[in-house]
């Protein structure tokens, strides 16, 4: 019997595991006849989540619970914003406890995604610990659970490069990061794609202030020459808190790059339910302090609370205004209303958060 190639149900994906037990292995030994099930917990803009867990008699008497394992199967490999094997790569880097564990990466034509893993004819996909925890409301965030957040962030920091770029390429790294750059890159790419989107009047009354903050706060990322291992997307949904500790899900965006980044993603001036938090300058600044306290001495001069602050809201400007252009999009495609009124009222309070 050979495992299947299709991974589009829940049979499928329980099929898989039952082929490869030893993926079940959390410290207590591989299971003998796991009789695994499959269930969908998520399906996002570029993969499906799958919760396997193990039905073993054993298991489902143990009071830590039964041995599970969360399955990712791109819904279009080809059509990845980043190849799986960067996320793979970042949560082998990443240290202990701070994302899932990651346990085998199966590709379909990604040299480099073959030599951490193993290449398949078939679907690809990403095995990876379960991170037990929930998304935490905006009012469970208090001060102590955003210091908490910040204390895993500048251990997820703590390995340091040089430039920035790829995991999967620390030889080839960047330097002269710019936010001009980066952002003026962003909306080539939109105005290549969907140019209505980018010339609807808000948009386009509103760019020239969002560039203009990045032109003025340019000095500081010229000053940046130590650059860190980040998870790129660290907004609310990707957080898991359990037992007060916050965990990190989805990596896809992974890489090498500005730690204001990750925590910028958290919110601030502007917020959105339940992406990002409303945060007053009064809390951002207590939660930059305590990441600092975090990373000790040793953080670089670029990583203090002010630079971190100025760098961050740059980072979060840049998001929203291009998520907004995404939700949009959404909307065209009959993703629902929603997405309109969110687009909307993301670009009304960065437009306020500009004044």
């Amino acid at each position: 019997m050979t495992a299947p190639r299709e991974l589009t149900t829940a049979e499928s994906v329980a099929s898989l595991v039952a082929h490869h037990p030893e993926w079940l292995d959390d410290g207590r030994g591989v299971p003998a006849e796991p009789s695994p099930d499959a269930t969908l917990i998520g399906s996002g803009e570029s993969y499906a989540a799958w919760l396997v867990v193990s039905r073993e008699l054993t298991d489902l008497r143990d009071p830590r619970g039964p041995r599970r394992v969360v399955v990712r199967v791109p819904h279009r490999p080809d059509e990845l914003p980043r190849p799986m094997s960067e996320e793979f790569a970042a949560l082998v880097a990443a240290p202990e406890g701070v994302g899932p564990r990651p346990i085998h990466l199966a590709t379909a034509g990604d040299p480099v995604g073959a030599e951490l893993g193993s290449t398949t004819g078939g679907t690809a996909y990403m095995v990876v610990e379960h991170v037990p925890g929930q998304v935490r409301p905006p009012a469970a965030w208090t001060d102590d659970l955003l210091a908490a957040h910040a204390g895993q962030l500048a251990r997820l920091h703590e390995l340091t490069f040089d430039g920035y770029g790829d995991v999967t390429a620390t030889d080839r790294l960047r330097h002269g990061l710019s936010m001009v750059r980066a952002g003026e890159a962003g909306l080539q790419w939109w105005s290549d794609h969907h140019p209505r989107l980018v010339a609807a009047p808000d948009v386009a009354a509103l760019w020239p202030r969002v560039r203009a903050l990045f032109a003025a706060t340019e000095p500081e990322f010229e000053r940046l020459e130590q650059f860190c291992l980040t998870h790129g997307d660290a907004a609310v949904p990707n957080i898991l808190v359990s037992g007060g500790v916050p965990r990190y899900v989805d990596w896809e965006w992974a890489g090498i790059g500005d730690p204001a980044r990750d925590l910028a993603f958290i919110g601030g001036a502007v917020w959105l339910d339940p992406w990002y938090l409303r945060l007053t300058p009064e809390r951002v600044g207590r939660y930059l302090e305590a990441y600092c306290a975090a990373a000790g001495p040793a953080a670089a001069p670029t990583s203090e609370p002010a630079a971190l602050a100025a760098r961050g809201r740059c980072w979060l400007v840049n998001e929203v205004f291009f998520v907004a252009l995404h939700f949009r999009r959404q909307a065209e495609r009959g993703a629902g209303p929603e997405y309109a009124d969110r687009a909307d009222t993301l670009l009304a309070r960065l437009a306020l958060a500009l004044d």
